[in-house]
């Protein structure tokens, strides 16, 4: 097995005149899901339709499981499934029909392939719909036909452009429990992009950061976590104690933010945490909680996008 599942070298598209990927390196190693995230408009489709050999690199070259996918057979992309942008169906067919006519496509043998379709719903908590015809379905459940779809002939690589898009928060949870799932314990590789951050947040072990066509982060799970920013919060038994703790703490120059809730309040920065800890208690305030936290992928997102700004 390569070292690495997909891998892109220097990576170029140009369309007239603007470049839409400028010299990206992807490098997905095998069972990782890695969170593929950027503005609208940042490259991340394009990236995933040169994958699937769909459009051409102006420059550059991408391999999956070591292959230029220029160059591979059409066998080949039984080991990938693909969600990009909207999923299609016939809409006048059930969603039963649907599946079982894409995995007939798909040769799937017969012996097989009910199990396999009904397996899926389940996981997905479509069963309910089997009978509904798909134009009756709402925009979730046919994000979950399109999941579907991609996962029928059980690929070792999947690429998912927004699959999450419509899906309520039993949805989202269904689908992340799948995808954790396939990666961990069947150590299929993920390729995912997503707006909704702070569900990827939940299940990624890395993550790329593309702005303006460029790559600006590459980095593992542990890596983030060690360069996002982290502070402390406070919990206090009172309004009355976290009042007079955030006037000492504004009297010292020493920075401090709001939380959601009016009886706690944020340390910025971790310098000379216990002078800050002791100015407290040297003034009868005994916090209830001190819990170190870390900068959400939302917030990392867009300070990363201010750094690059900068530059």
């Amino acid at each position: 097995m390569p070292m690495y599942s997909i891998l892109t070298h220097s990576i170029s598209k140009n369309y007239k005149g603007f470049q839409a990927l400028k010299n990206v390196n992807l490098a997905v190693k095998p069972g990782e899901i890695y969170g593929f995230i950027g503005l609208n408009g940042a490259g991340k489709t394009t990236m995933m339709r040169m994958l699937l050999n769909m459009i051409e690199p102006s420059e550059g070259h991408a391999l999956i499981l070591g292959q230029e996918v220029r160059q591979v057979s059409p066998l080949f992309w039984n080991n990938v499934g693909y969600l990009i942008e909207t999923p299609h169906s016939y809409p006048n067919l059930t969603v039963a029909e649907n599946l079982d006519l894409y995995a007939r496509l798909r040769l799937i043998p017969s012996s097989v392939r009910a199990q396999r379709i009904k397996d899926l719903m389940d996981q997905l908590a479509l069963t309910p719909y089997k009978n509904r015809l798909v134009k009756e379905l709402s925009l979730g459940n046919n994000q979950k036909i399109g999941l579907i779809k991609a996962l029928i002939h059980r690929p070792k690589i999947l690429l998912l452009d927004e699959p999450t898009n419509g899906l309520d928060p039993e949805g989202l949870t269904h689908v992340r429990q799948l995808l954790i799932h396939l990666a961990k314990d069947e150590g299929v590789t993920i390729l995912i992009s997503s707006h909704i951050l702070n569900e990827m947040e939940k299940m990624f072990t890395a993550i790329g950061i593309l702005h303006h066509g460029q790559l600006l982060r590459q980095e593992s799970r542990a890596e983030y976590l060690k360069n996002a920013h982290h502070r402390l919060l406070i919990t206090f038994s009172s309004v009355e104690e976290a009042t007079k703790a955030k006037n000492i703490y504004a009297q010292k120059h020493i920075d401090w933010s709001a939380s959601e809730t009016v009886y706690q309040l944020r340390l910025t920065a971790l310098e000379d945490l216990a002078a800050k800890q002791q100015l407290l208690i040297s003034n009868g305030i005994l916090p209830t909680e001190w819990h170190e936290e870390v900068e959400n992928m939302e917030e990392y997102f867009l300070s990363v996008l201010r750094k690059a700004g900068k530059k």
